[in-house]
């Protein structure tokens, strides 16, 4: 028994010995001064890696060379308005809202009386942050009109390959707000990169696309999506912008200005805006064309505004089929005149409203962005023929193309509750009430004083007035182009309308003149 268990310690100790002097000889055994100790454990490196197909790996390799190529030349812009503040004495919670409004003219204790009845200081700063791309060595920056508009100062911050920025002042070149395009210019003293512009109008639906710029003054981000839509229509702050290119590229508040880029690193458009109803990117981004902002670029630079030709129409979006019917049309297209304005070029030339433009020097009119484009690339001063459909017939104008002017844009006004009328007086059709129009009305709903028709009192929820489009306050003049001067001449009219062969209303809407068209079953 002793002989076995003394064989069994042998054979313990015998691989104590050999552990210990592997692990001396692997390094996991260390001695130093004080004595014996184990080495670190060595995360194992040879574990099991996927195979990549080649084209992956060279797509991966196109997106790091579009970011070394294009990354130098996608700057950073702040901006700083100076705000007058009223001067009458106010009083100011201490809130966090302190933090966005940077007074100047001293600090309360400079006044030398209690701070809740000083004067307010004079002037406020507000900041603002967006992007930019430099187009040319010489110090063009393309941007965002929104970015730098009634900015007081303007400053670019550049980085270089290395990651190294400088900042340098800037001022506005030219810029245009009807495309939300600015060029701002720098002055470095050297070439700088510059950035290529592609072509816009060879942008497919599912092509890569890759937005660089500096969201929420993160700068230098890069992200990658796709072309989600080519030709989208938008109204952004009251102004619309048409054919802007839609991606799922991530946008955020600071990437407006800057680059949107095709896979060989072209600029194909100018990041504009997100619908983002968190306040953050919802995976709908919108860039203005870059074929839009090199068609005006001349014009920024040479003049500092774009000189667009003008007809002086306002046009109707579309021609519906209940158009066709009411106004006696072969088809969809052309463009409907829905308002013709005093002392414009088409008012000399004879243009009313309702007529249809057919063609436009030549050129065959399908639809109202069609024309507008047209006018807009015309010379002002050029004599345009001009084919009209008036009353089922065909004509043919010759208009002097004018200057476009500056246009303000407009916000809505609120409408006004409306006055209640006798019951006896009233008529209710499709869900809308209308009501004789009365002096009083026209004021409360600001239409003109001279205004004929009846008015919409109120419309029902969810009723085929609502899907017209007709709200209270509409002034109806015309159903299928009869007039509807009173209750009696409107009950005459609708009495007569087939929903299901459609339905056009001429409507006055605060003062402002529109078609409405409503077909059953579409």
């Amino acid at each position: 028994m002793k002989t076995k268990t003394l064989n069994v310690s042998r054979g313990l100790l015998a691989a104590v010995v050999i552990g210990l002097a592997w692990a001396f000889h692997t390094g996991r055994l260390i001695y130093s001064g004080a004595g014996f100790r184990l080495a670190a454990y060595d995360v194992p490196v040879g574990g099991p890696i996927a195979q990549v197909h080649p084209e992956v790996l060279n797509l991966q390799a196109s997106f790091s060379r579009v970011a070394d190529l294009v990354k130098p030349a996608v700057v950073s812009i702040s901006t700083t308005h100076i705000e007058q503040a009223p001067q009458t004495p106010q009083f100011f919670f201490g809130d966090p809202m302190e933090q966005f409004f940077q007074f100047f003219g001293g600090t309360p204790q400079d006044q030398g009386e209690p701070y809740s009845r000083q004067m307010p200081r004079r002037q406020y700063k507000m900041e603002g942050m967006g992007s930019g791309v430099i187009i040319d060595p010489d110090g063009l920056v393309l941007t965002n009109e929104h970015v730098v508009r009634d900015a007081d100062q303007i400053k670019v911050l550049i980085y270089d390959k290395d990651g190294n920025k400088k900042e340098y002042p800037a001022h506005v070149v030219g810029k245009d707000a009807r495309t939300d395009v600015a060029v701002v210019r720098i002055h470095a003293g050297h070439k700088l990169p510059f950035a290529s512009l592609g072509d816009s109008d060879k942008v497919k639906v599912g092509d890569w696309a890759i937005a660089i710029g500096s969201p929420f003054g993160l700068s230098q981000t890069l992200t990658v999506g796709v072309i989600s839509a080519a030709r989208q229509d938008l109204v952004i702050e009251d102004r619309e912008y048409h054919n802007l290119i839609q991606t799922d590229a991530a946008i955020n508040r600071g990437n407006s200005g800057g680059p949107l880029l095709n896979i060989k690193g072209e600029v194909v458009g100018i990041n504009t805006a997100i619908y983002a109803p968190t306040g953050v990117f919802a995976g709908i981004g919108f860039a203005i064309p870059i074929n839009q902002a090199k068609a005006i670029l001349t014009d920024l630079v040479h003049k500092g505004h774009v000189t667009r030709g003008w007809l002086g129409v306002e046009l109707s979006r579309e021609i519906s089929p209940a158009m066709v019917k009411a106004f006696g049309l072969p088809d969809t297209k052309g463009a409907l005149v829905n308002e013709v304005m005093k002392g414009s070029p088409a008012e000399k030339a004879g243009l009313k409203r309702g007529d249809i433009i057919r063609s436009f020097d030549g050129k065959a009119i399908d639809t109202s962005d069609q024309l507008q484009n047209l006018v807009a690339q015309t010379p002002p001063k050029k004599s345009i023929p001009v084919e009209i459909i008036r009353n089922r017939n065909k004509m043919n104008v010759t208009l002097v193309i004018g200057e476009r002017p500056e246009s303000a844009d407009t916000g809505a006004t609120e409408t006004p509750a409306p006055k209640k009328e006798d019951a006896s007086a009233q008529k209710e059709w499709l869900g809308a009430h209308v009501v004789p129009l009365t002096p009083d009305l026209a004021e409360n709903y600001h239409q003109p004083q001279d205004a004929q028709g009846v008015l919409v009192s109120d419309v029902d929820a969810a009723s085929k007035a609502e899907d017209i489009g007709l709200v209270p306050g509409d002034i109806i003049r015309a159903v299928n182009q009869t007039p509807t001067p009173d209750v009696a001449a409107f009950s005459r009219v609708i009495s007569k309308v087939n929903l299901s062969e459609g339905v056009v209303l001429d409507v006055l809407r605060e003062g402002h003149p529109l078609y409405l068209s409503y077909t059953a079953g579409q």
